[in-house]
C-alpha cells in the first residue's frame, strides 16, 4: 500500500503505452506510483488504509501522461516531480543511479552496487530495485543479472522487461525458459 503525508489527495489516470496500459498516481504535485496492471490491482497498491479513495482524473492529468508516455518512447528525462520518500536511503541511491543508465543500455546488479560504494550488495541492490514505485521512470528494466539473463521486474514480470529492452534495441533472447540480453554484454 502506498504511504502518503496525512491528507494528501491521490489522483491517478491511465496511459496506453507500447506495452499497454499502466497507471500513474500523483500526490502533492509528485509522481509517486506507476504500474502496469489492471486498475483494480493499482487501486488496491494506492488505496491508503485510512482516508479518501483515490480520483481518477484523466483530463486533469493529461500533460503528466504526455510526459510519461515520452519516457517510453524516446530517451526524455523525466520533468515531473516524482515523490521517493518512502524509501530508504540505500534504495534511493540504488535508483538515483538506476536513472543514470542511458536508453538502450544495460548494468548488472553488481554495476549499480559498486557504484553506488556498496561493493558487496547486489542483491540488496534487486531487493530495492523490487520496490521501485516508478518502475518505467526510474529504469530499473536496464538492470540485470551478471550472466545476461534478466531477473525478475517489478514492473509486470521478466516479458514486460524484455519488451522494454526490445523497445530500446536491446538485443533479447529467449532460451531454456530464460530470457537473456544478447551479446556483446559488458556486465561491468
Amino acid at each position: 500500500m502506498l504511504q502518503q503525508k496525512q491528507n494528501a489527495t491521490i489522483t491517478y489516470t491511465g496511459i496506453e503505452t507500447p506495452i499497454g496500459l499502466v497507471f500513474a498516481a500523483f500526490s502533492r504535485g509528485a509522481l509517486c506510483r506507476i504500474s502496469a496492471g489492471t486498475e483494480a490491482e493499482f487501486l488496491r497498491i494506492i488505496t491508503p488504509s485510512a482516508g479518501e479513495a483515490p480520483i481518477r482524473a484523466d483530463s486533469i492529468l493529461h500533460d503528466y501522461s504526455r510526459q510519461i508516455l515520452a519516457v517510453f518512447m524516446e530517451d526524455t528525462p523525466m520533468k515531473l516531480p516524482i515523490c521517493l520518500d518512502t524509501l530508504t536511503p540505500f534504495q534511493q541511491r540504488v535508483l538515483g543511479k538506476t536513472a543514470e543508465i542511458p536508453r538502450g543500455q544495460v548494468r548488472s546488479y553488481g554495476w549499480i552496487a559498486r557504484a553506488i560504494g556498496s561493493p558487496n550488495a547486489h542483491r540488496a541492490v534487486g531487493t530495492a530495485l523490487a520496490l521501485n514505485p516508478l518502475p518505467f521512470v526510474i529504469p530499473c528494466h536496464r538492470v540485470v543479472r551478471a550472466d545476461g539473463r534478466l531477473g525478475a521486474y517489478s514492473g509486470g514480470g521478466t516479458a514486460v522487461k524484455a519488451r522494454l529492452l526490445t523497445l530500446e534495441d536491446v538485443q533479447v533472447a529467449q532460451a531454456s525458459g530464460n530470457f537473456i540480453v544478447q551479446k556483446p554484454f559488458n556486465p561491468t
